[in-house]
């Protein structure tokens, strides 16, 4: 059986886990409004290496501390379900949480934003999910922003900023953190496909959570010292995805998603090009004019 299809008879449920990153110095949590009892367990990452690792009570809230000096957030995935997989065999309450999120040390919201947020997953029964951006956001993508009057809206992806996954599909993925460092190409690529092959399907941005964005965006041209950039990462984990979907479900190369997600959205034609370029300025715009 492939190990990407396991049987999935669901254990006992582990609460979900957050993770939000921490330049070590800084107080922890700062952007977190501590509204709410949280329905979930913290893991606060030291991305500087600079903490000592361990149960911590942070703010006032109990917390797992992990710690080490990385690059970029692809090595945070890669740490996290390394965590996760050492502390498995010691959980009484079955393997893995219900629900693991990562989430950036630049994002603004509350603690009962991300219940609720939890809360819908499970409503709904959603194996992907992730808040919207508010509209002064820096942002990459124009589709992540926040839409009124709905709940959430269903996609193929949400992007790593603030996503939350299955725990099974999270550690799924876990051979692919390894040398990935930027995480370019887990979100667009990796995940849905293995959504795909696991039968775990349901992605939605939820528009009743909103989150702020409080830094720049980065750009992908940065060397990381596996002598790659983003982008080539990216396209790394494109080809391993179409790999792993040739030798596991080669039916799914005719489907509308795998042409969504492969073909269309890679090989823009000049008309497609010409309405993103123009749905930037509009938006623009619309949001000096609100």
């Amino acid at each position: 059986m492939s190990v990407y299809s396991e049987d999935r008879t669901p254990p006992a449920i582990r609460r979900p886990v957050v993770l939000v990153s921490w330049d070590g110095t800084s107080p922890p949590l700062s952007l977190v409004h501590l509204d709410a009892a949280p329905e979930f367990d913290w893991v606060l990452f030291d991305y500087t290496g600079r903490q000592a690792a361990g149960a911590r009570t942070l703010r006032g809230q109990p917390a797992t501390v992990l710690a080490a000096k990385t690059e970029c957030k692809g090595e945070i995935y890669r740490h996290l379900s390394d965590h996760l997989a050492a502390t498995a065999e010691d959980a009484s309450t079955g393997p893995w949480p219900e629900y693991v999120s990562l989430i950036d040390d630049d994002i603004l919201l509350s603690v009962s934003q991300i219940n609720t947020a939890l809360h819908l997953g499970r409503t709904e029964r959603l194996d992907v999910f992730s808040p919207s951006l508010s509209h002064d956001s820096p942002y990459s993508h124009q589709w992540m922003r926040h839409q009124p009057n709905r709940i959430y809206r269903e996609h193929d992806w949400v992007e790593v900023m603030m996503p939350f996954y299955r725990g099974d599909l999270f550690m799924a993925a876990r051979a692919h953190y390894q040398d990935n460092i930027s995480s370019w190409g887990l979100d667009r690529f990796l995940i849905p496909t293995l959504q795909q092959l696991r039968g775990q399907t349901r992605t939605a941005l939820l528009d009743a959570v909103m989150a702020s964005h409080r830094r720049p965006v980065t750009s992908g041209e940065k060397v990381y010292r596996s002598g790659r950039t983003a982008w080539q990462e990216r396209q790394i984990l494109r080809q391993a995805s179409m790999d792993l979907i040739a030798s596991e479900a080669p039916g799914l190369r005719t489907s509308p998603w795998y042409h969504r997600t492969f073909v269309q959205r890679e090989t823009p034609g000049k008309w497609i090009r010409w309405k993103r370029r123009v749905a930037r300025v509009v938006a623009g715009w619309l949001d000096e004019s609100s």
